[in-house]
């Protein structure tokens, strides 16, 4: 597994100009709307989405024949993508704390407690690993064009069911219902370990997909 992560790095090693370039645009979007919170978001969903695109170059050129060739099982396969994105979404996390923290200096509308930071933390890091979940069984399967036409359809199913929860007022309902009033009632500590497990359960389903998907796309 080690060359697995080697070559990873090496390929996003090549995109640290993209990575720049994307840091400087959710600092943009942020110092525009005034939002802490779309740091995190817009961070760990450049950073996951840069960190899957690595399936994409393995498939080019068909690469999964050379690189099953070697010994490298399909199950490592699968384990190192998604601990990719796993860490690439806590990189994510800890650069949107040093940027955050320099924007505070010239901006005091930024300004937030130590609370929300953290709530906002955890949910941009679920966040990248529930959509690190998704999309990298999906990339196995289907390639990255067809991959990312289910992704848009995902996103605009999502968008509407949104839109259709918010105009029928269930949201509100779901608001005040005894589930969430629990949830209030839990600490930061307790909520980072439901995070966290949340999380872990999550990658894990997404592990086992993946390893199916990868042994119909690839016959050996």
């Amino acid at each position: 597994m080690k060359g697995l992560w080697v070559k990873d790095l090496l390929l996003l090693q090549k995109q640290l100009k993209t990575f720049l370039m994307f840091v400087l645009i959710a600092a943009f979007n942020a110092y525009t709307i005034k939002s802490v919170p779309v740091i995190f978001i817009m961070m760990a969903f450049f950073f996951v989405t840069t960190s899957a695109s690595t399936i994409f170059y393995d498939q080019e050129n068909h690469g999964f024949l050379y690189l099953f060739t070697l010994p490298t099982r399909k199950k490592d396969y699968v384990i190192q993508k998604l601990l990719l994105v796993l860490v690439s979404s806590l990189v994510a996390v800890g650069l949107s704390f040093v940027l955050i923290f320099l924007m505070m200096q010239f901006d005091l509308e930024l300004q937030t407690s130590g609370q929300d930071l953290l709530y906002s933390a955890l949910y941009s890091f679920f966040f990248g690993c529930f959509y690190g979940s998704i999309i990298t069984p999906l990339y196995l399967r289907y390639g990255t064009e067809k991959a990312r036409v289910f992704i848009f359809a995902i996103m605009g199913a999502l968008a509407m069911g949104i839109i259709l929860i918010e105009k029928t007022g269930v949201l509100d309902g779901i608001a005040g219902s005894e589930f969430m009033a629990n949830v209030a009632t839990l600490n930061s500590l307790q909520i980072t370990g439901l995070t966290l497990a949340l999380t872990s359960a999550m990658l894990g389903v997404s592990t086992i997909v993946s390893r199916r998907f990868i042994d119909k796309s690839v016959a050996f």
